[in-house]
């Protein structure tokens, strides 16, 4: 009687082992593949904070005058200074924002308001995208622009859109 205790106990103390064996198993499995796709999140953060984009990433801002190299090329051909020139664009758009009218550039009128351009992307070295709104409203415009001989910058609406109210 006393031996076939004992099996069973060695039975039910093997089949406990062997069950938590394999549930500490699949657990360090587990989190091994947590630390990994963790690893490689950390390596394409660190990447990208050192603005190295890896050949398989998508480069996050490819529309921007600072990393687009053929509209960098375009000024610099001219003796033209990038900040300077995105700092002139914006500065002539946000200036005809006006306290009582329209913005000249906005081809609609305001509903709520006055549209006003808020925020600017200078995409490349002839186009802008602004967006505006009325409080109310909001929209987006795409804007040419072009600088001449005597350093006069014209500017002049593509295409632009109202979103419409939620």
């Amino acid at each position: 009687m006393k031996g076939k205790i004992f099996m069973y106990l060695f039975l039910f103390a093997a089949l406990y082992i062997v069950f938590q064996y394999a549930n500490v198993k699949k657990t360090f499995e587990v989190q091994e593949e947590k630390i990994t796709s963790l690893e490689k999140e950390v390596d394409s953060l660190t990447l990208l904070q050192k603005n190295e984009v890896p050949e398989n990433t998508a480069q996050t801002d490819g529309f921007s005058l600072e990393t687009n190299d053929k509209a960098r090329t375009y000024f610099e051909n001219l003796n033209y200074d990038i900040t300077d020139i995105k700092s002139r664009v914006e500065a002539e758009i946000i200036s005809r924002n006006k306290v009582d009218a329209d913005n000249e550039l906005i081809p609609y009128s305001g509903m709520e308001g006055k549209f006003r351009v808020n925020r600017i992307k200078i995409l490349n070295h002839k186009w802008v995208l602004a967006e505006f709104t009325d409080s109310v409203y909001w929209g987006e415009a795409i804007i040419s622009y072009f600088i001449d001989d005597n350093d006069e910058i014209f500017l002049e609406t593509v295409d632009a859109f109202i979103y419409p109210k939620n």
